[in-house]
């Protein structure tokens, strides 16, 4: 019964209503035969339903339509469109077609465009606009349709997402066909020159220039490097596939700002068929500051100290001591930072004593390599210093480090794979002779890339045997944790260390890594970090084997700070124990004049510090509380017509990881600055920085404040070059962070200018420049394809990428059908309206 019922549906069914009005039927005819009363209540029954209008519901199968759409713009690499012409899936008789690029048009010959017999013109080749395609196929009449679309997925017009909505109720199904094989692209791309953003004129700079080579085979051609539009380094280069980074040195010239550019000419023009991309250009604001040399005793141990001065205005030059150190002549102020006093010749040393005597400043801080053993001692450091050095003796201690480092497929993008390996020969240059280091490759299977070994036997051929890793398969972590484990178990070093970078999903049972990460932690000593890249990555794991490890977990979106990130987890591990190694709360000296004014009253922890013994006459500024003594952990003094400052514990996070945490350290340390070289009674620029990215097909500036500027600052921004002005406001987005977007669009090079308007004070921060190559918008032929695009466009309407089920690719569409069944109700009414008349009239007694 109920299926026979669901065969059928009313237009007006609200005239079912009159049903209730059988009751009093039957209340009138009370008295008549139960004959009549059925009849009468059957008329009334069909009148009701032929008002309420019924009608039988059926289906029909109906065959859709399909439609091929082929993308000729620019964009489209020379190997897809043969592929296109070639592939076994061709519009058939009775299917249509289009060919699109910035315009679509409808054709019959698709194979001669395809292959190029026939003009693209009037399709808009330089431009792709998936969305006026898509907007094309709605305007069809209504039905199911099936695209096969052939394309990049690259737009540079219009935005396909708008349509998503539309596309999901229309009933067409998306099925975008891309070559089983990546296509190789005849081009090759100058990404990027990476510069410092400030330097001084005349100091050294290091420039990295990143290249792209999308061809199958190496590229030869000639790079040219630029400085304010000037040759000044042309070499022939051999450039292998894939992406690469090129390392310069060369010197600011004088001004206030100075453009450095690469630019790569390809000896065969069939190599590289767009030349719009062959030129990239970084600006470096050239400005006179306040000069101070920071020297390191190893890599990286001065990057705090280093963020902090350069936010507070001065221009830092931060070298390690593994070459001679630079002159004192011209630094205001000069730091000894862990630094051994075997890397300063005797003349070295007295220079500095000299310098400051005649009115510069000197600060010494760190651990053993400062004040311990070896230490300077019956130097003229030691006369400067406000602080007696003392002098313990230590043990040297080894380490034995395994990096291990996805390889797979997912790492080719935003040439992670190059970050990653550019990381590995930073630990390498860092490491000492003695230290043991070993690389693990892993996909779903690990291999060692570098066998753990002693640096000292790997360094020169360390490089050579990291760039033998490709990217490639899928991702498997757990067998080369095992691995790693096995090379360092056998190894009797001070310290084990694995630092595991990865980014997509690590494989395997997430309990198996929490347990083999504890059992080397507690039976094998060994530490586990780990660093993950981009949002595809396993984080909530890495973090646990981070945790369970004992490491550190560090998460990026950008490759390129791997490199810094891994040097960061070398030298966050421990280190050999200082002289006093346990917790400790620094306690500031009453009266402190360094001090004066700081308003924080409490201090973070530390781990350890250096004794030593204030000497007569110093300024003793915080202090050590020990039950026997007060220890020095900083002091003053002045000396000669300068000032020196002793602090007796690093800055590396060593035994300091809670203060590089604190809020207030730059705070701190502008207070020591502030007493060591006394700034002019003016308004002075807050620590910032400025950065200038792309975003879409505009230039878009981000002003990054580190102490947020006093209520009611205005920042300003103009703009001139190619012979065009401009000005306008930046928008506070968040507390320290404004942001504008630049109406910038033709091709050139442009100057920008920022001011703060503060208190009615204008305050002009370092001019800036801006180079744009081309044209955004531009069709630039690429290797790869748009494949989150593609996959939003076939997940929304059904569709799939490069489907294998023939299945699927079957249009058909069920159709519900609608047969009115009025008529032959009041057929049956009328019929039986009669019949009654009929017995009424032979029938009185009824």
């Amino acid at each position: 019964m109920t299926p026979f019922l669901s065969q059928f549906q009313f237009t007006q069914p609200l005239f079912l209503l009159f049903l209730f009005l059988l009751p009093f039927l039957w209340l009138r005819l009370r008295g008549r035969s139960l004959a009549v009363i059925l009849w009468r209540s059957v008329i009334l029954l069909l009148l009701v339903l032929i008002l309420a209008d019924p009608q039988q519901v059926g289906e029909e199968t109906k065959k859709g339509e399909r439609i091929f759409a082929f993308d000729l713009s620019r964009s489209v690499p020379e190997g897809m469109r043969l592929w296109m012409a070639r592939q076994g899936l061709a519009p058939q008789p009775g299917d249509r077609t289009f060919v699109f690029g910035g315009e679509v048009e409808e054709v019959t010959d698709w194979a001669r465009w395809v292959r190029g017999e026939v003009s693209s013109a009037p399709i808009k080749p330089e431009q792709t606009n998936l969305e006026a395609l898509f907007a094309a196929l709605l305007r069809l009449p209504p039905g199911p349709r099936t695209v096969f679309l052939f394309t990049d997925g690259w737009e540079t017009q219009g935005a396909v997402e708008r349509l998503l909505s539309s596309l999901a109720l229309s009933g067409i199904k998306v099925f975008p066909l891309l070559p089983p094989e990546g296509a190789g692209v005849a081009n090759v791309t100058v990404k990027k020159v990476l510069a410092p953003h400030q330097a001084t004129s005349g100091e050294g700079i290091n420039l990295k220039v990143a290249v792209q080579n999308h061809n199958a085979k190496e590229v030869e051609g000639i790079l040219t490097l630029r400085r304010n539009g000037q040759p000044f380094k042309t070499e022939a280069i051999k450039i292998k596939p894939g992406s690469h980074l090129l390392t310069y040195q060369t010197t600011p010239p004088e001004g206030s700002i100075a453009s450095f550019s690469a630019s790569f000419v390809s000896r065969s023009p069939k190599s590289d068929i767009f030349t719009l991309d062959n030129e990239s250009t970084s600006w470096v604001a050239v400005q006179a500051k306040e000069k101070i040399l920071l020297l390191n005793g190893r890599s990286g141990e001065g990057r705090y100290l280093e963020e902090i001065l350069k936010r507070r205005g001065f221009e830092v030059t931060s070298h390690t001591l593994n070459t001679s150190p630079p002159s004192p002549a011209g630094y205001g102020v000069v730091i000894f930072n862990n630094v051994e006093r075997e890397k300063f010749s005797p003349d070295y040393l007295a220079g500095i004593e000299r310098h400051v005597a005649a009115g510069n400043a000197f600060i010494m801080l760190g651990g053993e390599g400062s004040f311990g053993p070896g230490g300077y001692r019956q130097t003229p450091i030691e006369t400067l210093l406000p602080v007696e050095i003392k002098e313990p003796k230590k043990e040297e201690k080894n380490r034995a480090v395994v990096l291990v480092i996805d390889k797979s497929g997912s790492m080719r993008e935003e040439d992670r794979l190059l970050y990653a390996k550019e990381a590995a020969k930073a630990v390498v240059s860092q490491l000492k002779n003695q230290d043991l280091l070993g690389v693990v490759g892993f996909d779903i299977e690990p291999f060692v890339v570098v066998s753990l070994a002693s640096v000292e036997t790997i360094r020169g051929t360390f490089n050579s045997q990291i760039d033998r890793l490709k990217a490639g398969g899928r991702t498997y972590l757990y067998p080369a944790i095992v691995e790693a484990k096995r090379q360092l178990e056998r190894q009797t070093a001070a310290q084990k260390h694995v630092i595991i970078l990865s980014d997509g999903e690590t494989g395997g049972s997430g309990s198996d890594y929490i347990d083999l990460v504890a059992v080397m932690k507690k039976d094998l000593k060994i530490t586990i970090s780990t660093v993950a890249i981009g949002d595809q990555a396993n984080i909530p794991l890495m973090k646990r084997i981070a945790q369970y490890g004992a490491g550190f977990f560090h998460h990026t979106y950008d490759p390129t700070t791997l490199p810094q990130i891994v040097l960061q987890q070398m030298r966050e591990k421990p280190e050999e124990g200082p002289l006093v190694e346990r917790d400790f709360i620094p306690v500031s000296v009453r009266g402190s004049e360094l001090l004066a004014g700081f308003p924080e009253k409490s201090y973070p922890p530390l781990k350890g510090y250096i004794e030593t013994e204030i000497k007569r006459g110093a300024h003793l500024d915080m202090i050590i509380p020990r039950e026997e003594k007060r220890s020095p952990l900083l002091a003053s003094w002045n000396y000669g017509k300068g000032k020196a400052v002793a602090f007796t514990t690093d800055l590396h996070g060593r035994w300091t990881r809670e203060w590089v945490r604190w809020e207030a350290l730059e705070r701190f340390w502008g207070k020591i600055f502030e007493w060591l070289r006394p700034a002019p009674a003016k308004e002075t620029l807050p620590p910032h920085e400025v950065r200038i990215n792309l975003l879409g097909d505009r230039p878009v500036l981000d002003l990054y404040l580190y102490e947020e500027p006093s209520n009611g600052s205005l920042f300003r921004y103009s703009f001139s070059g190619k012979e065009t002005r401009g000005e306008g406001l930046l928008t506070r987005l968040a507390p320290g962070h404004y942001q504008t977007g630049l109406p910038i669009s033709a091709p050139g090079d442009y100057r920008i200018g920022l001011v703060e308007e503060r208190r009615g004070q204008k305050l002009s921060y370092p001019p800036l420049g801006y180079t744009l190559a081309f044209n955004p918008r531009t069709e630039i032929p690429k290797s790869e394809y748009n494949i989150p695009l593609l996959e939003q466009l076939a997940r929304s309407t059904g569709g799939e990428i490069n489907p294998k089920e023939e299945e699927k690719l079957k249009t058909q569409e069920v159709l519900r059908t609608f047969k009115p069944f009025r008529a032959p109700l009041i057929f049956l009414a009328l019929i039986l309206f009669l019949l009654e008349i009929i017995f009424r009239r032979f029938f009185q007694h009824l």
